[in-house]
């Protein structure tokens, strides 16, 4: 990430001092069980961006960090045309990241303070971390920009 022109952008929109800390979200609903298929987890996972990929896929490592349990829930099908109920089902999920990811929006804001850090050797830092991607399978992808589920981007 830190030889692309996003890099120098966000790193030239922050005070003079600052680190920018490229945040990497990923989320997958996860089936528990086999034998009884309403049992599901929706784990969403925090890692920087300036882990070397190698270590940031190691569980020894800890560099992938769960941040948050999402709701497996549905709502009630009562009343609700089909459109009516993804939409929900969409406000819900975004509304709990919306929720999740609130303390990273804040510390990320340019015109903010930044969180201080003790770096490795350290150094104390003031940083700046920001949403550089979310990593995410078709599915979740589908959920997450609101688009309907087996169109095609490119033909729809």
């Amino acid at each position: 990430m830190w030889t692309s022109g996003f890099w120098n952008a966000a790193q030239e929109a922050i005070p003079e001092g600052g680190t920018v800390a490229p945040v990497i979200i990923t989320s997958d609903k996860t089936q528990l069980t086999q034998f009884s298929r309403n049992k599901a987890a929706y784990p969403v996972y925090l890692t920087l961006g300036n882990i070397p990929k190698s270590l940031q896929c190691k569980p020894g490592t800890r560099a992938c960090v769960l941040i948050a349990y999402l709701s497996v829930d549905k709502p009630s099908k009562e009343g609700l045309s089909k459109t009516a109920l993804r939409l929900c089902n969409y406000k819900i999920f975004h509304r709990s990241m919306a929720v999740v990811l609130q303390p990273l929006k804040a510390a990320g804001n340019p015109g903010g303070q930044g969180i201080e850090m003790v770096g490795g050797n350290g150094a104390v830092r003031r940083v700046y971390p920001i949403l550089t991607a979310y990593i995410a399978d078709y599915l979740e992808q589908c959920l997450v920009t609101c688009t309907k589920y087996g169109t095609c981007p490119k033909c729809h």
